[in-house]
C-alpha cells in the first residue's frame, strides 16, 4: 500500500482519531510495516509467541479458534484492532486471525513500537487501553443480555 492510500485510510480509522496529521504521517511511512494477505490466509496462528498489534486498513477478518473444532468468534472489519493482548501480556496468541477477501493492516511489533518516539508510543498504549476497556464493556453486555 502506497503513503498516500496509507494515510487516507488512516483518517477514517478511530484509532488515529487524536494523532496528529504529523505523526499520522510518519506512521504512514512505515513501508516496512504494511503488509498484504490474500483470502484465506492466516494474519495471526493460535499458538503463536508473537508480540504484533495489527489495525486493519482494508477488508475484513475472521477471529477463530479451533479446539475442538473450528468456531468463528466474530468478525472486524476496516478499522478495528487486533493481536493487542499478546503485545501486552507476552502470551501465545490464543486465537487465529484469517483474511477474508484480500486485506491490508498495519503491523506494529513490540520492537518497532520499542523504537518509536515515546510520547507517540504513550498515544498508542492509551489508544490500546481504551480499545481493551470497551471489549471488557461489551461482553459484560452480552453477558448480561444473555444470562441477566
Amino acid at each position: 500500500m502506497e503513503f498516500e492510500k496509507a494515510l487516507k485510510c488512516f483518517d477514517g480509522i478511530p484509532f488515529f482519531k487524536g494523532f496528529s496529521k504529523e505523526e499520522r504521517r510518519f506512521l504512514a511511512s512505515l513501508d516496512c510495516s504494511l503488509c498484504h494477505f490474500a483470502h484465506g490466509e492466516f494474519v495471526i496462528r493460535r499458538g503463536e509467541a508473537d508480540r504484533t498489534l495489527f489495525i486493519l486498513l482494508e477488508g475484513k477478518v475472521s477471529i477463530t479458534y479451533d479446539r475442538p473444532s473450528e468456531i468463528t468468534i466474530t468478525q472486524l472489519r476496516q478499522g478495528a484492532i487486533f493481536g493487542e493482548a499478546s503485545l501486552i501480556s507476552k502470551r501465545n496468541r490464543t486465537t487465529n486471525v484469517v483474511a477474508d477477501g484480500n486485506i491490508s493492516v498495519l503491523k506494529m511489533d513490540g520492537e518497532m513500537i520499542s523504537r518509536l518516539n515515546p510520547y507517540l508510543v504513550n498515544k498508542i498504549k492509551d489508544k490500546v487501553i481504551d480499545l481493551l476497556v470497551q471489549r471488557l464493556d461489551l461482553m459484560n453486555e452480552r453477558f448480561v443480555e444473555k444470562f441477566g
